[in-house]
């Protein structure tokens, strides 16, 4: 190896000492490491936008003065990036616009973070734009969202009602063939009673609602004028389902409540049973409550509450099953029935409670079967009416509990005229009779124990049962179960409601003093 002379040990020093001196004077001059950035919005992480209008959105920053850029994220990737002032302390993002055909609460999602000048980033922060589709409207001091109503009335798309706001229409909405109608939970629906023609809400064949409320927090279509509380029937039109026939569905209606209509206030005509109807309570319309023709469509937890024109009207060739169901009148609104059958309808009910306005009332009554109709009711109570509990007219045809027509294990009580109105002179078998022995015969099973002197026939009563009161104090049990009929719940108990403890009208039915029950 070749020897280093004195010359260049020296250099090799001078090289040694330089590089320390160097690599200290790095050492000393580096930039310290930041923490890490953060990011917060500023008034919560959900907004809501109308329709073509831009987002904005104020975000808190903090990279302690070394801002480099906020990076946006739209569906998993980066939507852009926004170069930022570095000592910035807040950020107003305005970038994006909410489209101008989206529909009402639809929601589109995005992601911020911001980076640092060493390229440190924070965690990403998430908001939500919520889409509002109307303007807002004041109505009787209240602010709620005016409904679009196209020229011609006729809605050709999608519509769309959602949790946490109310709306106002103006004017009839018919909803055509392909679209659909969709209404949240807890979602008041106020219908203008100042209209030149009564506003009505019509789902055409071919057309879907779907409408679904809760227990706790129903869906309520009323007048605007409920909201200074002189609502009152008739202020609107009609919610009206044109369905295309057995076999056909027209969506979903759950717990929804219709107050202060117009007669015939909730009109299906030809619905079919793919069609899912329940928790429905029609209040002081001004008329006919609930009116089903044609079709086969299956409903269940019905409600009736002070109709002008009598609960329930079943008719042309109805055909459908109805469980759970209470009709009831207050007051004498008309000589009418809370439940009629007529025309060709051949409904099968079960479990009915249907109740009058009182024995001293007016003339009104309970259960109608007429023309050339064919029900079949069981479990079912009539009190409380001044005269004719259930009455027969026309070409009813009544022989066995096999035949078309059919009132068994049910009760008529507190009806001191007429419990049982025959006008077809057929005898009406259904209150029993006294056979050739002399024995008497109650084919039916109904509450009829026999005859008093004047041939008028003995009825037991349920306690609890009267006007305005359709919860007994006890449960009356019965010896058919409606779920031996295809399509019926088992409900081996004799009214719509069991008991107390299985009252399924609390939290969302009027009572008919205007009370939720």
């Amino acid at each position: 190896m070749k020897k280093m002379n004195l010359l260049d040990m020296s250099k090799l020093l001078i090289c040694l000492a330089m590089s320390a001196f160097v690599m200290t004077s790095c050492s000393d001059d580096e930039d310290p490491i930041l923490p890490d950035p953060t990011l917060s919005i500023q008034g919560g992480e959900v907004i809501e936008v109308k329709r073509g209008e831009a987002i904005s959105v104020t975000l808190n920053i903090d990279t302690d003065g070394n801002n480099r850029e906020l990076v946006v994220y739209r569906g998993g990737g980066v939507l852009e990036v926004v170069p930022l002032n570095a000592t910035a302390t807040s950020f107003t993002y305005t970038n994006q616009t909410v489209p101008a055909d989206a529909e009402e609460g639809e929601e589109f999602e995005y992601e911020f973070a911001v980076f640092n000048t060493q390229g440190s980033s924070s965690p990403r922060v998430g908001l939500t734009v919520v889409t509002i589709a109307y303007d807002e409207i004041e109505v009787n001091g209240e602010t709620l969202y005016n409904v679009d109503i196209p020229t011609d009335g006729i809605v050709e798309g999608d519509v769309k009602f959602i949790t946490g706001r109310d709306y106002y229409i103006s004017e009839t909405l018919s909803f055509a063939a392909g679209s659909s109608l969709t209404i949240e939970e807890g979602v008041n629906v106020y219908m203008a009673s100042d209209a030149a023609i009564l506003v009505d809400i019509v789902i055409n064949e071919g057309a879907t609602i779907e409408a679904t409320g809760t227990r706790n927090n129903p869906i309520v279509i009323t007048s605007d004028r409920a909201i200074s509380g002189d609502a009152a029937p008739g202020d609107w039109g009609v919610f009206n389902i044109r369905g295309g026939g057995a076999g056909t569905s027209s969506g979903t209606f759950q717990y929804v409540r219709l107050e202060y209509g117009n007669a015939r206030n909730f009109r299906l005509q030809n619905v079919g049973d793919g069609t899912v109807i329940d928790h429905i309570q029609v209040y002081k319309a001004d008329g006919e409550g609930i009116m089903p023709t044609d079709g086969n469509v299956n409903m269940s937890y019905l409600v009736a509450t002070d109709c002008a024109g009598g609960g329930f009207r079943l008719g042309d060739a109805y055909s459908g099953r109805i469980q759970f169901g209470i009709a009831m009148t207050s007051e004498t609104l008309d000589d009418n029935s809370e439940i009629e059958i007529r025309e060709t309808a051949s409904p099968i009910l079960a479990n009915f409670t249907v109740i009058g306005p009182g024995t001293e009332a007016e003339n009104t009554s309970g259960i109608r079967m007429r023309s050339s109709s064919a029900g079949k009711i069981y479990n079912t109570i009539i009190a409380d009416f001044p005269r004719r509990g259930l009455r027969l007219n026309d070409a009813v045809n009544i022989t066995d509990l096999d035949g078309e027509t059919v009132f068994a294990y049910s009760f008529i009580f507190n009806v001191p005229t007429d419990p049982y109105r025959d006008d077809t002179a057929n005898g009406n078998p259904f209150r029993g009779f006294v056979d050739g022995n002399g024995d008497f015969q109650n084919p039916f099973f109904n509450n009829v124990t026999g005859f008093d002197a004047e041939g008028d026939p003995i009825l037991t009563s349920i306690a609890g049962i009267g006007t305005n009161s359709f919860v007994p104090t006890a449960e009356e049990t019965s010896d058919f179960n409606p779920n031996s009929i295809s399509g019926f719940a088992s409900a081996a108990f004799v009214g719509a409601i069991q008991n107390a403890a299985n009252d399924w009208t609390t939290g969302w039915v009027k009572n008919s003093d205007g009370s939720i029950r």
